[in-house]
């Protein structure tokens, strides 16, 4: 009898130890936490190349030709100044991404909804799938310090940027079988198409190609 109970506690004991067969939502979840770090780092390089050099406004009438070179020259100075702070800001700011909850990175609370892109020859487990809800448990392993904004603070349910924390729309996530997922993200003026493939050697997510 007692080795019938010791028998049956073992086999209790080795089934609670066994991995639960993760949810959708868990898998949706993971893929986020596992390439939005990349999806951050995309987006401070992309910002980095994405100024211009402010206009210089001169009135022609007031100074002479020599003086508008040196205005010229001064606001080139001021510039190459500023690009290069810009680039040590953001080289810290990526380095931040590696860092367990260094850098905050803001997301629409919700989901939006996603179609299957039309480049894709195979089925995903869903080729469309509706809006949900987001909560910080979504995000408990991610890499970054997710912030979550409210649906409703956006402009029209479109993406609101905020100067020291832009924000991102993100899309449902479409995974396939074999190791791929895809998901968009959205910004105030575009979007793009990140696409992903699972990395056994690393065991995680990583992204293949950002489709601006």
């Amino acid at each position: 009898m007692q080795k019938l109970i010791l028998l049956t506690f073992f086999s209790f004991f080795i089934l609670s130890c066994t991995d639960k067969e993760k949810t959708y939502e868990e898998l949706e979840a993971e893929v986020l936490c596992d390439v939005l770090p990349e999806v951050a780092k995309y987006e401070l390089n992309h910002n980095q190349n994405n100024f211009l050099p402010p206009p210089l406004e001169i009135d022609s009438l007031k100074f002479s030709k020599e003086e508008i070179q040196q205005l010229k020259k001064k606001r080139d100075a001021d510039w190459i100044t500023f690009k290069l702070e810009l680039k040590q800001n953001i080289e810290i700011a990526i380095k931040k991404t590696d860092q367990f909850k260094k850098y905050k990175y803001a997301v629409i609370d919700t989901l939006l909804s996603v179609n299957k892109p039309t480049t894709e020859d195979f089925k995903y487990e869903y080729d469309s799938l509706p809006e949900r809800k987001l909560t910080k448990n979504d995000f408990e392993k991610s890499n970054l310090d997710i912030v979550l904004v409210p649906y409703k603070d956006t402009f029209e349910g479109g993406v609101r940027n905020n100067e020291n924390l832009p924000l991102s729309g993100l899309s449902r996530v479409l995974i396939h079988k074999n190791g791929k997922a895809y998901f968009q993200c959205n910004k105030m003026y575009y979007h793009y198409d990140v696409f992903c493939f699972f990395s056994e050697k690393e065991n995680k997510w990583k992204i293949a190609k950002i489709i601006k």
